[in-house]
């Protein structure tokens, strides 16, 4: 399994976990999914682009967020609860970094 750019320690932080370690498992698997999700909504590999260092503070906070959402929404459907698929933090700071997959790249055009 490739190392994902932010580590298990920040994300149990992030989660306000302490030093429990009785969810280190499931924080990891939804650590992996939020990459996931964020990845799959900017179209593009966060995990091979960016490592710990190069993360941009926005990919960063956004896959945190992420994290929490999966940590706290156990089923999408909550009762007295609204659910997003995606939440709107989240989507605004990975919005700048989306890349648009049917946009026409200066290269890509067809001379006249």
């Amino acid at each position: 399994m490739t190392e994902l750019p932010i580590t298990l320690d920040l994300a149990k932080q992030h989660l306000r976990l302490g030093d429990d370690s009785s969810f280190d498992s499931l924080v990891a698997e939804y650590l992996q999914m939020a990459f996931g999700i964020a990845s799959d909504y900017t179209n593009r590999d966060l995990v091979s682009e960016f490592d710990a260092q190069s993360l941009p503070p926005a990919i960063k906070s956004a896959v945190l967020l992420l994290l929490g959402t999966l940590f706290d929404n156990e089923s999408d459907a909550l009762v007295g609860r609204s659910v997003s698929q995606l939440p709107l933090t989240a989507e605004k700071l990975l919005l700048p970094w989306r890349i648009h997959p049917y946009s026409v790249q200066q290269s890509d055009t067809v001379p006249d």
